[in-house]
């Protein structure tokens, strides 16, 4: 769970402050998110929520200019004023099919009540709008191109109007057209009459349908015609495509690389984090492409997101980057009726909030405050994690989603909490320590041992014994404990050594721990806990001893079953049927990592030669006695995966008793400069080379 982060500087705004859209109003602007909100669930319910017995594609429509109307008033586009009452006229017309479908189901109830809010606001923002003068024409800046952080792009454009997906009416039915009525026959020549009448009416027995449209046969091709090519051997010539399918296939192709770099940009054990600078250039360069090409590619990435076959993390991870990097409401509200969509899928939630905490929108912050009064859970949970990450969230709202009935929102907001301790915070720790949601019980744990809290010492030891939760306390016990809590988990490992606890005895690097590591390679284990004291060892010792080693296949890798013998000749293989029968490839080489090395030999010779000098009362980090200096560097430079820069953070929060926004997802820029800035605090805490000591910074 990442909790601290740079302050994001928006173009145009101060540090850690959107900046407002110049000739706007705050209050309007509250007034038109509320009902943008309403709307928005209004088109979510007809769109999931109720039954279509009805026809809906008129509503639909309706809603969908309503929608845009807001937009325009958002982002003046349109006279604000005059968008907002084209807003109203829709939402009556929606409003009225509504009341009328209410006698068919009951769900459209909650859709009308939704408008009924929606038209209060509307109402509410038009009053505001008519006191207000109105605003000089928008002055479009100039497209400049991104470089190490995403530019904000204003580009000339119509509103992103949502296309909702209701189903369509079923077609009418197609009826023959009856015969003219025949009078009742009074005599019987009239009768005869009549029936002759409907004989004549009536389709002959076994009569065909009307012919169809005569084809001429084929021509039988002469025996000096050409014959056909095989497909390969002659070049295909696609049908030639207009301009606006030509800009939308790169705004594609384009959209693509930002989800695929996106994916990429964490580095892996070993690779520096500055290595991704390539990486996030490319992505920028893409998003550039898309503000140079304009609104035809703005208008695809919304399609591009509705047409994916499933609910794809990438994706969501590409449309929200894409989309908050240019101005305006509407780009941003896409992004979001995307993640609204998509249900409960977390790792689609996930993604899309990933790309947000990077973006520039200068609505980001009133767009999450929207998605904080969202019925699921984990929208709200993303919507707090971004608040927070970017400095937008207030000591009010944490305490709020703090106090959330729903862990997932409780639980994120706590680890915020626990970096920006106040006076509330004691009382929320409390409360989350009683719920039985374990990931809760963690996040109370955090909040704890980043705010100094009295009793976090003894709640993570009491936790060490539970069956859930006990490697989380371990680690949180290593990072904010003494030189007690290092013998104690040490001494845990040596009855029942596990994963988790080596991991943990390996941060808390007491030098006294090093033989028990030592001995842990020499004993009848599991592989895992040999490999997790061999990282224990480097992590206190700096040894550098690597080694390559072959990467297992995974356990969810079956090998194809063999084919069964059915008496016929085998096909042979590609490489046997390219290659030279004398000269066949070799198998393929196994995937090759670097890991410390598990040999107890190697690791004794190294501690009797090394470390003789070592002070077994200390504590050490990469072979130096432990400072922030250390932990710093290590941010800086060491050899660590991105879950460990966040546990690096973490130190440093505790061992200094400051605080610096820092996070590994970040753009690098962003990173190099808040290790900038941890600098001189790091240095001043250092003064005490080996120790546990940590400033107080406690509260309550």
């Amino acid at each position: 769970m990442s909790f601290s982060y740079l302050p994001f500087v928006a173009p145009g705004g101060q540090e850690g402050q959107p900046s407002a859209p110049a000739g706007t109003d705050v209050l309007a602007h509250d007034k038109l998110e509320n009902a943008h909100a309403a709307l928005r669930r209004a088109a979510l319910s007809l769109e999931h929520d109720v039954e279509p017995v009805t026809d809906l594609t008129g509503p639909a429509r309706a809603l969908e200019r309503a929608l845009a109307a807001i937009y325009d008033a958002f982002d003046g586009r349109a006279e604000p004023l005059g968008a907002v009452r084209a807003a109203l006229a829709e939402t009556d017309n929606i409003a009225a099919r509504i009341e009328q479908a209410i006698g068919l189901d009951a769900g459209f109830a909650a859709v009308d009540e939704l408008l009924r809010s929606a038209r209060g606001w509307l109402e509410q923002a038009a009053a505001r709008l008519a006191l207000v003068p109105p605003a000089p024409p928008l002055d479009l800046p100039p497209i400049l191109a991104s470089r190490d952080r995403p530019r904000l792009h204003a580009v000339q454009r119509a509103s992103l109007a949502p296309l909702l997906k209701v189903p369509e009416p079923p077609p009418a039915e197609l009826v023959a057209k009856p015969p003219p009525p025949i009078p009742p026959p009074r005599t019987f020549e009239e009768l005869k009459a009549a029936v002759e009448a409907l004989k004549q009416q009536a389709p002959a027995p076994g009569a065909l349908p009307a012919a169809a449209e005569v084809r001429p046969p084929a021509a039988r091709p002469d025996e000096g015609a050409a014959r056909p090519v095989p497909p390969g051997f002659a070049p295909e010539i696609g049908d030639a495509i207009d301009d606006l399918a030509f800009l939308r296939a790169r705004a594609r192709e384009c959209f693509e690389e930002v989800a695929m770099v996106g994916m990429q940009r964490a580095p892996l054990l070993g690779d520096p984090f500055r290595g991704a600078l390539i990486l996030e250039r490319r992505m920028l360069a893409a998003i550039d492409v898309i503000a140079a090409i304009g609104a035809p590619a703005l208008e695809h990435v919304p399609r591009l997101v509705a047409d994916a076959p499933v609910k794809d993390a990438s994706v969501a991870f590409a449309s929200a980057m894409v989309l908050g990097c240019f101005a305006g409401r509407d780009a941003l509200a896409a992004a979001e009726l995307a993640l609204l969509r998509s249900g409960k899928d977390r790792a689609f939630i996930d993604a899309l909030g990933a790309a947000l905490k990077l973006v520039p929108h200068e609505l980001l912050p009133l767009a999450l405050r929207s998605l904080l009064r969202e019925r699921e859970p984990l929208v709200r949970a993303m919507a707090i994690d971004v608040l927070a990450y970017r400095g937008f969230a207030t000591e009010d709202e944490l305490v709020a989603a703090a106090s959330d009935d729903e862990a997932p929102v409780a639980a994120c907001a706590l680890h915020h909490l626990g970096c920006t301790p106040g006076p509330r915070l004691p009382e929320l720790i409390q409360r989350a320590l009683a719920a039985p949601d374990q990931a809760l019980r963690e996040a109370a744990w955090t909040a704890m041992a980043l705010s100094d809290h009295p009793h976090a010492s003894l709640a993570l030891r009491g936790a060490l014994d539970e069956a859930d939760g006990a490697d989380a306390a371990a680690l949180l016990l290593a990072l904010a404990g003494d030189d007690a809590d290092a013998r104690l988990l040490a001494s845990r490992t040596a009855e029942a050594p596990r994963r988790g606890l080596i991991f943990a005895v390996g941060w808390a690097g007491a030098a006294a721990a090093v033989p028990l590591l030592i001995d842990l390679l020499e004993r009848d284990v599991d592989g895992e806990v040999k490999l997790a004291a061999a990282y224990a060892l480097e992590r206190i010792t700096g040894a550098g001893m690597w080694e390559e080693v072959a990467v297992e296949d995974e356990e969810i890798f079956v090998a194809d079953p063999p084919e069964p013998d059915v008496g016929e000749p085998r096909e042979l293989k590609l490489a046997q049927l390219v290659s030279d029968p004398n000269d066949l490839p070799e198998a393929p080489a196994p995937e090759m990592a670097e890991q410390p090395t598990v040999d107890a030999a190697r690791w004794r010779a190294f501690w009797r030669e090394r470390c003789q000098g070592w002070d077994m009362s200390a504590r050490y980090r990469r072979g130096r006695p432990y400072t922030p200096d250390v932990v710093l560097d290590e941010l800086d430079t060491g050899r660590v995966t991105p879950g460990e820069r966040r546990l690096l953070q973490r130190e440093l929060i505790l061992r200094t008793g400051h605080f610096v926004r820092f996070d590994p997802h970040d753009f690098v820029v962003a990173q190099e400069e808040a290790i900038q800035a941890w600098r001189p605090i790091a240095a001043r805490a250092s003064g005490a080379p080996g120790r546990w000591t940590r400033p107080r910074r406690r509260v309550g």
